[in-house]
C-alpha cells in the first residue's frame, strides 16, 4: 500500500482521507489535533503527534493547508524531506516555482480538486513539474482515480480550472437554492421543491451527456412558440442572467490570477 501523509485536515483534507483510505495507508497532521484524531477514529488512517512523525515514512505528502501557512510549514519540514518523496500541493495560487523554492529536493505536483471528490465525482486538475516522468504520471493517475476524473493541465490553466471547477460548485449551489426558493413561492414545501429540482437537474445532465447535443439545441427543443419556456427565457435575457454567470466565473478567475502573482 502507498503511504501518504495529509497535512491539513479541513474539508478537503477530510474528503481526501475518506476517498484514499481504502487503497492507501494514510497519516494525518493538523495543528488542531482534534481534526486528525477524528479521522483516525473514523478508521481512515493514523493521527500523528507532530508533523515530522506524520511525513517521515510516506512516499507522497499532500499539502492541504492555507497558502499563507506555506512558509511556516516549509520551515518545519524542508530539511526532513527525502529525495524519493513527492509533494502534492493543493495550495491555491501557489506556483510550482514557488513550491520548488521552498522544497528544492523533491518532486512537486500541483493538484486542484473540487469537493465532489468526496463521492468519487470530483474534477481533479494535476500539473506536473519538469522533473516528472511518464511513469510518475501513470502512477498518480491510478492513485487519484478514486477521487474522480483526472485532468492533466499546463500550469497556466490551473487558475481557470480553479474558477470553473473549484469555485463552480458554490455558484451552482446558489443557483439551485434560488430554484428551490422559486418552488416554495409557487406553493411547494421546501422538501418537495428540493426533490423536484434535484430530479430535474439530474435528468437534464443525463440528457446533455447522452444526447451529446449542444445545450442551445436542447433548449430550443423545450421552448415552444408563445409557451411558458420561452417566456421564462425572455426574462432570463432581460435580467442578463447569462452575462451574470459568465462574469461570476471570470471574477473567480481574476482573483485566482491575483493570488498566483502575489
Amino acid at each position: 500500500m502507498m503511504k501518504i501523509t495529509i497535512i491539513g485536515c479541513g474539508n478537503m483534507g477530510q474528503a481526501l482521507a475518506q476517498r484514499l483510505s481504502p487503497t492507501s495507508q494514510l497519516f494525518f497532521y493538523d495543528h488542531n489535533k482534534e481534526k486528525s484524531e477524528i479521522l483516525e477514529q473514523q478508521g481512515y488512517g493514523t493521527a500523528c503527534r507532530n508533523i515530522i512523525e506524520a511525513m517521515c515514512s510516506s512516499e507522497i505528502i499532500i499539502l492541504a493547508v492555507k497558502p499563507q501557512n506555506l512558509k511556516q510549514l516549509a520551515d518545519l519540514i524542508t530539511e526532513k524531506l527525502k529525495g524519493n518523496q513527492m509533494i502534492v500541493s493543493l495550495l491555491a495560487g501557489t506556483t510550482i516555482e514557488t513550491l520548488r523554492n521552498h522544497f528544492p529536493a523533491v518532486k512537486i505536483i500541483r493538484m486542484m480538486p473540487n469537493l465532489p471528490l468526496l463521492y468519487g465525482e470530483g474534477v481533479i486538475g494535476l500539473s506536473l513539474s519538469k522533473t516528472q516522468t511518464n511513469e510518475d504520471k501513470e502512477h498518480l493517475k491510478k492513485l487519484f482515480a478514486p477521487l474522480g476524473k483526472i485532468y492533466w493541465l499546463d500550469e497556466e490553466k490551473i487558475d481557470a480550472l480553479t474558477a470553473l471547477a473549484g469555485s463552480g460548485p458554490a455558484f451552482f449551489f446558489s443557483m439551485v437554492e434560488a430554484m428551490v426558493d422559486a418552488g416554495i413561492a409557487m406553493g411547494f414545501s421546501a422538501s418537495d421543491a428540493q426533490d423536484l429540482i434535484y430530479q430535474m437537474l439530474k435528468g437534464s445532465l443525463i440528457l446533455l451527456e447522452q444526447t451529446t447535443k449542444h445545450p442551445g439545441e436542447l433548449k430550443w427543443q423545450i421552448a415552444s412558440p408563445q409557451g411558458t419556456t420561452i417566456a421564462g427565457l425572455k426574462r432570463l435575457e432581460e435580467l442578463a442572467l447569462r452575462a451574470g454567470i459568465i462574469n461570476t466565473f471570470l471574477a473567480a478567475y481574476d482573483r485566482a490570477k491575483i493570488l498566483s502573482s502575489s
